[in-house]
């Protein structure tokens, strides 16, 4: 009896033994990919920390440029002003080429469009045909220009010739700012000619009400449209020479 014992006491001191070598390997594997996730994390906390003082770096940059340009341009103001000869033909070139550029706010009589996706609870077809696109906003731009608009804003954006206005997932990305739906259009020009071109049979509107998007569109006498919060940096773009004898490519 006594052997019997000994024998069940040495397997209760092996399985204990054995249980704490489980529970300890564990617990190593544990702290182990612990200290793996506490390195990734740290490694990945840097890199988005490089990233962020990359822009901020990068948006000091372009504040300082903007403020220069600002700082030249008031400089060409006061010349054009300063009374010297020839100063109010500068002076009113000098504002045709700010509101062509966007640099300036404008003001004056147009349209105002507001577009939003379409609320029609049974569709038949791809859903997305229903929803706003990009191509259906530069549908209502095109059609503004050709009508004659002078300044055309998206969402307070003001749209240059560098304007891109593309689809980011569900949103739309004008001067690279994302914007949703609704999308609120002004244009600046003559108001009947603006709402009539967009407005005439099987025109830009029409076409989207198709698809039960909301295209609402007003005159006003006046409206107010920002100039463009941003720069516009030229790095192969240059005037063409003139010198003479040189040949013409093309």
């Amino acid at each position: 009896m006594k052997r019997i014992k000994r024998n069940k006491g040495e397997l209760a001191v092996v399985v204990v033994c054995a249980v704490v070598g489980f529970l300890l390997a564990a617990q190593l594997r544990s702290v182990k990919l612990s200290g793996a996730a506490d390195a990734t994390n740290a490694t990945r906390l840097e890199t988005l920390q490089n990233l962020y003082n990359e822009l901020n770096d990068q948006k000091e940059g372009l504040e300082s440029q903007v403020k220069q340009l600002e700082s030249e341009l008031a400089l060409y103001r006061e010349q054009a002003a300063s009374g010297e000869t020839g100063s109010e033909a500068l002076k009113t070139e000098l504002e045709q080429l700010e509101i062509t550029a966007g640099l300036t706010d404008v003001e004056g009589p147009g349209v105002s469009i507001i577009l939003e996706d379409s609320s029609s609870v049974n569709v038949t077809g791809d859903e997305a045909d229903y929803l706003i696109h990009d191509n259906d906003i530069l549908s209502v731009i095109n059609e503004l220009r050709s009508a004659g608009a002078e300044a055309i804003s998206l969402n307070g954006e003001r749209i240059l010739a560098t304007s891109e206005v593309r689809c980011t997932g569900a949103v739309v990305t004008v001067n690279g700012r994302r914007y949703a739906a609704p999308y609120v259009i002004f244009a600046i020009g003559d108001p009947d000619t603006l709402y009539s071109a967009l407005t005439m049979r099987n025109g830009v509107v029409d076409v989207l009400s198709q698809w039960g998007i909301t295209v609402k569109v007003s005159t006003s006498d006046q409206l107010l449209i920002p100039k463009y919060n941003g720069t516009v940096e030229y790095r192969y773009a240059k005037p063409a020479s003139t010198d003479e004898g040189e040949e013409e490519v093309g």
